[in-house]
């Protein structure tokens, strides 16, 4: 965290229930009460900044910052940095205070949530508007929310759901019904997302209706979806030849590229791509507006610098002149850019990569719509699009391999928001003849130079897990992961190729490794990093789930920062089932007990596929050296 007017910063909380923070003004910042006053409002613009890019257990509540005395200044050892034991020993009693009035706070606020008036539909979406209201008050500004808008774009991350949650389960233990508690899900507001449908969902389990009555099968609702946003598309016979003849007079012209979401992990290396790339005379860098301090420039700088890439790529004279950044949102006409600039845009740009995606596998379909909304807008603009493509958890592995093209039969996608509106696009995007393709991206693991792969990640985080809970899980089977570089290469290698792309491309690894091999050399990394006194052993993945679900027991925000893995139980249950079911197959060639993928036509379309070399070990300690470089075990 950086400003003129803080001095030192402390980040306390380990084995407490919440995350706060210290902070010491620069001399004179703070004199009077109302000095005070617009002191913490001065700074947190810069806590909501650095909140966005934490993760949710460790977010920084406004009630939870301590500034600190002038008298007592925090203690410095050399260079003037600030001494964090010391300096937590010095204000013992303030944060123990802190934490004795947050807690009253708690039990108070539990023993005095009023129940709902009664347990209809209205009643309960009266008292989850109030009760939703009141939990992202601490997180947001006052804003009424709206009961059929998604929550989780409204200020709600997975802490606020399980805030909610707790609520809803405290509430139902006074109902007519206390064991519709037993009925209440982890996953019950990512399911339901908006205040209306989590009304509904409440009210039927106290009723003790099946908590899916009356709504629509997954398969229905992503029909109903592709159906809504497939309104207006031009015939794709007549657009198909009308792309292929503007592809055939855009070949010979550099390409002129709209990137979107270019500041992102996969962004970032992208756009490094495209910079290095000769061939590409522009690069139309399109991301949603800078939220906090950071412009859309200190965003990108930063996510190079993250990434181990050169700067001078964003920051030369020529630079200047081949990027350019546009913020907008393209959930909005015109991708909410002004008339002039989307003219623009229109008439130069010859390649579209929608890079741009929400990443969270606990949210629903519904809660993606903003995701469809804005591809279809896209489509809208397109002359050439290359769009992110589909998961595909449900394919019949009795059919064999997943065939790279489009899949009609839309229970094929159903096992999760994520993958289901990612297969809503590729129908989209298949029905509207667009000289296309859609890049249907498998696991990215860390790339080079600098292994940079997202501490926030399901395999980091069952990584750092791992040395809590004395070993590593192992899988029967294989890990078809590709490293970001290889699959940022292979975009390119499809986006920029004069030949007509397929429709669709199973962007994952061709030659698989063993998962066993690949953790084992995970483990032996930690190990000469010292990050281990031994190497950890690896266990069946059945056993390492049930020390993970035993520690989720009463676990608190400091036990979920050394033990992120937590947060994603519900995943990693999945996971333990698929591989008991893997084992008992006797199947050793299958990823997670999913099917696997062809890859003829990737590797026929991008050199870069066709000859990756498999993962090993120097891949391993790339992963656990930038893990470490980003502090992410301390």
């Amino acid at each position: 965290m950086s400003s003129p007017v803080v001095g030192g910063v402390v980040i306390f909380g380990r084995g407490r229930n919440q995350v706060g923070l210290l902070v010491e003004p620069v001399p004179g910042a703070v004199v009077t009460d109302e000095d005070l006053a617009q002191f913490r409002n001065r700074i947190w613009p810069i806590v909501e900044e650095a909140n966005h890019d934490a993760s949710a257990y460790s977010r920084i509540f406004k009630e939870m910052i301590i500034v600190t005395d002038a008298r007592k200044p925090l203690p410095r050892v050399g260079k003037g940095t600030v001494a964090k034991k010391a300096a937590m020993a010095l204000y013992a009693t303030e944060i123990d205070a802190l934490y004795d009035a947050v807690d009253a706070s708690a039990q108070s606020a539990c023993a005095d949530v009023q129940l709902p008036a009664t347990w209809g539909i209205a009643d309960v979406e009266v008292w989850l508007g109030a009760q939703a209201a009141d939990i992202r008050a601490h997180a947001a500004a006052a804003q009424r929310l709206d009961p059929d808008t998604d929550l989780f774009s409204q200020g709600f991350d997975s802490l606020s759901a399980t805030f909610l949650q707790n609520r809803i389960m405290g509430a139902l233990r006074s109902s007519s019904d206390p064991t519709a508690v037993q009925k209440v899900t982890h996953s019950v507001v990512f399911a339901h997302p908006t205040i209306r449908q989590l009304a509904a969902h409440v009210a039927q389990l106290v009723a003790g209706a099946h908590a899916d009555a009356g709504l629509a099968s997954a398969t229905s609702a992503i029909e109903a979806m592709i159906e809504k946003y497939a309104v207006g598309l031009t015939d794709a016979k007549a657009i198909s030849v009308a792309s292929a003849s503007a592809a055939a007079a855009t070949t010979a012209a550099a390409p002129v590229v709209l990137l979107t979401g270019s500041t992102g992990a996969l962004g970032s290396f992208i756009l490094e791509a495209l910079l290095r790339d000769p061939r590409v005379s522009r690069v139309y860098a399109y991301n949603r507006p800078a939220r906090g301090v950071l412009t859309s420039q200190d965003r990108q700088r930063r996510a190079f610098i993250d990434k181990g890439f050169d700067v001078q790529l964003l920051e030369t004279e020529e630079a200047g002149d081949r990027l350019v950044y546009l913020e907008g949102d393209s959930t909005l006409p015109k991708l909410g850019l002004a008339d002039d600039v989307y003219e623009k845009l229109r008439l130069t740009a010859n390649v579209v990569i929608h890079n741009a995606w929400r990443l969270d596998f606990n949210l629903s379909l519904a809660s993606f719509e903003p995701n469809i909304c804005g591809t279809r807008n896209l489509i809208d603009f397109a002359t050439h699009s290359a769009c992110a493509g589909a998961s595909i958890p449900g394919w019949d592995r009795a059919k064999g391999a997943f065939p790279e093209e489009v899949q009609y039969d839309a229970s094929t996608a159903v096992g999760g928001g994520y993958g289901e509106a990612k297969y809503v696009c590729e129908r989209l995007l298949a029905k509207s003849g667009l000289h296309a393709t859609s890049f249907r991206i498998g696991q990215i693991s860390g790339g080079k130079p600098s292994g940079a792969w997202a501490t926030s990640d399901w395999v980091p985080s069952f990584v750092k897990s791992s040395i809590v809970l004395g070993a590593l899980p192992d899988a029967q089977g294989v890990a078809s992961w590709l490293p970001m570089d290889v699959v940022s290469q292979a975009i390119l290698d499809v986006a920029l190729s004069k030949e007509a792309p397929s429709i669709a491309l199973n962007i994952v690894h061709p030659r698989p490794s063993q998962w066993s091999a690949v953790i084992t050399s995970v483990a032996s990394a930690m190990q000469r990093a010292g990050l281990t006194r031994r190497r950890l052993p690896l266990v069946p993945f059945k056993e390492w789930f049930a020390r993970l679900e035993q520690r989720s027991k009463g676990a608190y925000a400091g036990e979920m920062a050394d033990i992120p893995a937590l947060k994603l139980l519900e995943f990693f249950r999945g996971m333990a089932a698929a591989d008991v079911v893997m084992r008992t197959s006797g199947r050793t060639d299958l990823e997670g007990g999913m099917a696997s993928l062809a890859t003829s036509k990737a590797q026929a379309a991008s050199q870069t596929i066709a000859e990756v070399q498999p993962i090993g070990a120097e891949d391993a300690q790339r992963w656990v050296d930038y893990w470490i470089s980003k502090g992410f075990f301390d």
